[in-house]
């Protein structure tokens, strides 16, 4: 069965994620994967440091319960298990994703406040990076909205016939919720770029719209809530539109300012 790996610090945001996981899950036929990551506490008295481990870890377990059988009865047919690990939560997340086949990750963008803060931008964005599946971040008060419009910024510059599998991905994706997706291209450049299409192997025909902007990210902005979009698909590369994205902290700027779920898929 698909498994979504849905990490929570039991912060709002990430009780919001988890909500929306569940919809992504109801629609693809996933199990839920809830993961929460405490930091080992820092005690120079061993007896008191085992103590309060065994004291932390029942309370993480206790209300991961008391989540687990929130969702279940909230979305009765949806399946749900839960877990607990110590660790620094970039990390820890990075080695369940290297260790189980999961089909998304889906994570809030800020946590708690204080020494428990957890799910900033700074911890989805390193796992989005590295993550050998899909990872949907949601921002901190967005609720979900029904899947209708989908968004896909792309480079046609750089072999976009190449993303074959990845494109084929998105569009089994977009089939889950009948949605829409709109594939364009951010020209921020002097020459002009007529629209291009681009066929799969069955024929499906991909559109490439292309639109005007001096920067990519206020382009992708503008467009997005222009087109009323529900979620902006990111593809991961290290050429072309993601490199600019990922090493000029573009990626970043958005994740910032975005108001809409964002899932990064990578290119293999």
């Amino acid at each position: 069965m698909k498994k979504i790996l849905v990490p929570t610090d039991f912060s709002k945001v990430s009780e919001n994620a988890l909500n929306y996981a569940c919809q992504i899950a109801l629609k693809t036929d996933s199990e839920i994967f809830l993961l929460n990551i405490q930091s080992l506490p820092a005690n120079d008295d061993a007896s008191m440091a085992v103590e309060l481990i065994k004291s932390i870890e029942q309370t993480s377990r206790e209300r991961l319960k008391v989540i687990h059988d929130e969702i279940k009865n909230k979305y009765n047919n949806l399946k749900i298990s839960t877990h607990f690990s110590f660790g620094i939560p970039s990390i820890t997340v990075k080695e369940y994703l290297e260790s189980h086949k999961f089909t998304f990750v889906v994570m809030g963008t800020r946590g708690a406040t204080g020494a428990d803060r957890f799910l900033f931008g700074s911890v989805a964005e390193s796992v989005s990076k590295h993550s050998p599946c899909p990872v949907i971040i949601v921002e901190g008060d967005q609720n979900f909205e029904p899947i209708k419009k989908i968004a896909v910024p792309v480079d046609i510059k750089y072999k976009f016939n190449e993303l074959h599998s990845v494109v084929r991905k998105i569009v089994d994706f977009a089939n889950n919720f009948d949605a829409k997706v709109n594939w364009f291209y951010v020209n921020n450049g002097k020459s002009k770029q007529e629209p291009i299409s681009f066929s799969l192997d069955d024929g499906k025909k991909i559109e490439i719209e292309i639109i005007e902007s001096e920067s990519v990210e206020k382009g992708v902005t503008k467009y997005c809530k222009n087109h009323d979009i529900e979620l902006l698909i990111i593809i991961k590369r290290n050429y072309g539109l993601v490199e600019q994205l990922f090493h000029r902290n573009i990626f970043s700027e958005i994740l910032q300012h975005q108001l809409l779920p964002i899932m990064v898929v990578h290119y293999q």
